[in-house]
């Protein structure tokens, strides 16, 4: 049992020991070291390049806001223009129609007028006919006249 007790109290010391030097370790304060870094010359060069990105990404703002406007003013032009397409087709299908009325009327006239053609031919010939006739009959009467004197 000696032993024991003499390995507990071994221990014990040697757990002490181990404790106090630990505490001691951490009481310590570390030394600061100082590192200085000289990058100046990176940071201005950094703030160079973000001045220069946003001047970029300024100039390509202002070309998409440009370029909206112009995509948007193109859009109501072709509005515009289909609108005006639309009409146009609508006017021009209103005078297709009415071309096709018009020319189904001189079709019509031109028959009416060939009819009219016909019918003043045939009174042309008639009132030819008469004429002679006439003149037959105007002959037959100064000749029954120049017999009646007789």
């Amino acid at each position: 049992m000696d032993q024991k007790i003499a390995f507990y109290l071994i221990s014990t010391v040697v757990v002490f020991f181990i404790g106090h030097s630990y505490s001691q370790f951490n009481m310590k304060t570390p030394d600061p070291i100082i590192i200085s870094i000289d990058n100046s010359e990176e940071i201005e060069q950094y703030k160079l390049d973000l001045v220069s990105l946003q001047t970029q990404l300024n100039d390509l703002d202002n070309q998409l806001v440009e370029s909206l406007n112009l995509l948007n003013s193109s859009s109501k032009k072709l509005n515009l223009s289909s609108s005006k397409v639309q009409v146009l087709e609508a006017e021009m299908n209103l005078i297709r129609t009415q071309n096709n009325q018009l020319q189904s009327e001189l079709s019509q006239s031109e028959s009416f007028v060939i009819a009219n053609d016909n019918q003043i031919k045939l009174l042309t010939e008639e009132l030819s006919n008469a004429l002679i006739e006439l003149e037959l009959s105007q002959f037959e009467l100064e000749l029954a006249k120049v017999q009646a004197e007789k």
